[in-house]
């Protein structure tokens, strides 16, 4: 159980110290938007993402 809660203290320090875990997430506006006008509609499906961290949530800037 101790291991446990020290891992995730572990991972939660590397976020602290700025090392984050981004994920790319598209929005369904510019899944459909890239799928209707392709491919010019690529510029809205690049234009339309959030990068968060995986492990504490922050959005990237």
């Amino acid at each position: 159980m101790d291991a446990g809660k020290e891992y995730q203290a572990q991972l939660m320090g590397q976020c602290a110290a700025g090392n984050h875990d981004y994920t790319k997430k598209y929005g369904v506006c510019g899944i459909i938007t890239a799928i209707v006008c392709f491919p010019c509609g690529l510029i809205c499906l690049f234009s339309d993402v959030e990068k968060r961290c995986v492990r504490c949530g922050v959005k990237a800037a």
